[in-house]
Parts: structure tokens; sequence; C-alpha cells
């Protein structure tokens, strides 16, 4: 089991620099290109101006001091006690182990403690893999989009009253 620290932006963008860069797979399929600190400035630190920065949380999952995880969150994007999980990454050598449905459950209970009854994430067309992994989760369809990139993404719901994540 990975131990879960709260992460900030810029005292950890290295860290989050080198795990991206050995996650470019997803990275890559999400925007056509490679990692870089620009990304990864804007995956710990963008939200919709609705969204305060002091309602951003991000997460990592660490074993042996290195980063095998991530997980960037947003409080009050769709609605102003909903959360928003915007990016779960793994480092490819830690899938299919668990993680990610530890990181899963850590937001849900973070969520919880924060009142919020719904927790929502959006899934690239893409991603397959990805999608499977959030069905098995509980999170259920709510609705697809095109984004401004162009890319089908799917918006999954997960009602936080359940037990578990």
């Amino acid at each position: 089991m990975a131990e879960i620290v709260p992460l900030t932006w810029p005292a950890d963008g290295d860290r989050v620099l080198h795990l991206c860069l050995r996650a470019r797979d997803y990275i890559e399929l999400e925007t056509g290109a490679g990692p870089d600190m620009a990304y990864v400035q804007e995956a710990m630190t963008d939200a919709p101006p609705t969204v305060p920065p002091d309602q951003i949380w991000i997460w990592g999952a660490q074993a042996g001091g290195r980063l095998t995880g991530i997980a960037t969150c947003l409080k009050g994007f769709y609605g102003p006690d909903d959360w928003y999980l915007g990016l779960l990454l793994l480092d490819p050598a830690a899938r299919g182990r668990g993680l990610g449905a530890q990181m899963v459950a850590h937001v849900s209970d973070q969520a919880r403690a924060d009142g919020s009854t719904c927790l929502r994430i959006s899934v690239l067309d893409a991603n397959p893999r990805g999608r499977a992994f959030w069905v098995r989760q509980g999170f259920a369809h709510e609705k697809s989009t095109t984004a401004g990139d162009g890319q089908l993404r799917h918006v999954q719901r997960y009602d936080l009253r359940n037990d578990t994540a």
C-alpha cells in the first residue's frame, strides 16, 4: 500500500514531472504531446474561474520516496459542494496493483469528510481501459461531451453516500 501525501505547486512540480515522463503514454493520448513543466503546472493549478485556488486538492502516492501516482481534485466544479477528480495518473509500473483504487478511495474519503455527496470524473473515449476502471470503482455514466480539443469525453458520477468507491 502506498503512502498518500498532499502535493503543492510549485514545490512538488519536479516530482510530478518525473511521474508524468514515466506515464507519458496517457499524457500523449490526452494532449498529443509529451509532458513538460507547463503540463505539470496546468495539471496542478488549472481550474475554472468558479473554483478558487484554495479549493484545488492534489495528492500523491509514493513508495520508497518515489512518486507513483497523482490525483488532482476541484471542489465546487459542477455544483458548489461537488468534487471533480481532474486527473488520476499512475506510473505504468504501478498500474494493475490496486494503487488506482487506493487513490480513488482516498479522494472519496476526503470529499465525504468535506461534506460532498458527489464525485465526478471525465474519461477520454480513447481510453477504454480507463473507462472500465472507473466502472469497476462504481462510477456511472452521466453524459458525454466533446471538449475544446475535439476529444469525446464521458463524464462519470459517483454517489459518495455509498459506503465505498
